[in-house]
């Protein structure tokens, strides 16, 4: 079974490698805790990249450049560490996340163009031809704007 969410977790960690590695620097995962099955699931996709490495085609990913199973033992530090609530930092995606998807369908949503403006998003920091392969990946928002007459409103 094909979950969205390895889908998502591997093109988040993929993406986070490639910048922190194209900046000198190691990436380390942190992730706030939901319960034992879905913690170990997050641990167990980390291990398959760093084993594996990316588990898309590489004829229809090639584009993406994807990083190699060796690549993510290089830059991507131990295993995903879970963290609660109560550690600050994990408590930022609530504050993020949802401006961030927002924007992806309306980029003129004030909370987005705030975290854009302030540089808090990744792909402020990146050169607009670079966002299609290191920034955010909106997968459920490709088609919104080139939507055909027959294809259902998204």
């Amino acid at each position: 079974l094909w979950l969205m969410s390895r889908t998502a977790y591997c093109i988040l960690i993929e993406r986070a490698a490639k910048f922190a590695r194209s900046r000198g620097r190691k990436l380390r995962v942190f992730f706030e805790r939901a319960g034992r099955v879905e913690d170990n699931e997050l641990i167990a996709f980390a291990r398959s990249l760093k084993k594996d490495g990316m588990p898309f085609d590489e004829n229809n990913s090639a584009s993406y450049q994807s990083l190699s199973a060796a690549e993510f033992r290089n830059i991507v530090r131990g295993e995903p560490r879970g963290r609660t609530k109560v550690t600050p930092m994990i408590q930022i995606a609530d504050l993020v996340l949802y401006p961030m998807a927002k924007g992806g369908y309306d980029p003129t949503y004030r909370p987005y163009v705030s975290l854009m403006e302030n540089k808090r998003l990744i792909d402020a920091l990146l050169d607009p031809n670079e966002r299609a392969s290191l920034g955010i990946k909106y997968s459920c928002f490709e088609r919104i704007n080139d939507k055909g007459p027959d294809e259902p409103s998204l």
